[in-house]
């Protein structure tokens, strides 16, 4: 990276999200602008930022960013929640808005709806006008509720495939047999995006629909949009629990579950250091 082009930032709370040897982990952050580049422009030192930085080192007192891995994080938002929104909401959006061009009026599904991208893509499609049909297990179906979903599917129940048919585009996040039977809900035209598998081509043209594999990339616009959507009060973070750093294997050890309600945030330094 040139240092010219980067900024060192404060780390306040961060969020792992995966490992890419040799580094420090940590890929959602937020804090507060400790120095600039010669090139930044946008930032300026003392600004409290979030974002999601593509080659992590979040899980330490500083950490090095461009401008387009963050963005001035929102006011209404503590650092802990702020800390939590960048990777998963930026999934959501970059699923349901850039590949399948949700757009109001449409029904969407989403599976696991209770975790960290499913509660932001609840609150996304929602925000867009869409019907939103939500699965979780049965502890979570208050907060699919809670968040906006207008129909509920406990999975550990009942099969998605008896409530929702003919949906325009389906987020899955849980791949094997879940995504095999996503593939008979989609309408003609329709569209699937997944995050954890790959699509079976065969399937998406038998059912003349289309598809994606979604990984996600920083894109501090888009962190703008989600943080007026934030700030307009039509997203909310989930926040499970606050670890201290100490506490660091502990909270992975929480994430490696894939039960988490929501999102775990690790404290770098007090909130009250935070300009």
């Amino acid at each position: 990276m040139n240092p010219v082009d980067a900024l060192i930032v404060s780390g306040k709370y961060a969020k792992e999200f995966g490992t890419h040897l040799p580094l420090t982990p940590g890929y959602d952050i937020a804090g507060t602008v400790e120095q600039t580049g010669a090139k930044i422009s946008k930032l300026k030192v003392g600004d409290p930022i979030y974002g999601y930085v593509l080659w992590g080192g979040g899980f330490a007192q500083y950490d090095i960013a461009t401008e387009a891995e963050v963005a001035i994080k929102p006011k209404s938002l503590s650092y802990a929640e702020a800390a939590s929104v960048p990777l998963v909401a930026l999934t959501a959006w970059q699923a349901l808005i850039d590949a399948a061009k949700l757009s109001a009026g449409q029904t969407v599904l989403i599976h696991g709806g209770s975790g960290g991208v499913g509660t932001m893509a609840i609150q996304i499609a929602k925000a867009r006008g869409a019907r939103v049909i939500a699965t979780a297990s049965t502890a979570n179906q208050d907060l699919l509720q809670e968040l906006g979903a207008d129909v509920a599917v406990d999975y550990t129940k009942q099969k998605f495939e008896d409530v929702a048919r003919d949906v325009d585009v389906v987020l899955d996040s849980v791949g094997k047999d879940t995504l095999a039977r996503s593939y008979g809900v989609v309408k003609k035209g329709g569209f699937i995006a997944t995050l954890v598998a790959r699509l079976n081509q065969s399937e998406l043209d038998k059912h003349g629909i289309r598809g994606a594999s979604i990984s996600v990339k920083p894109d501090a616009n888009e962190l703008d949009e989600i943080t007026r959507l934030i700030e307009a009060k039509k997203i909310k973070p989930v926040v499970t629990e606050v670890f201290p750093l100490t506490e660091v294997v502990k909270a992975l050890q929480q994430a490696a579950t894939h039960h988490t309600r929501g999102k775990i945030v690790l404290e770098i330094a007090e909130e009250t250091q935070a300009r």
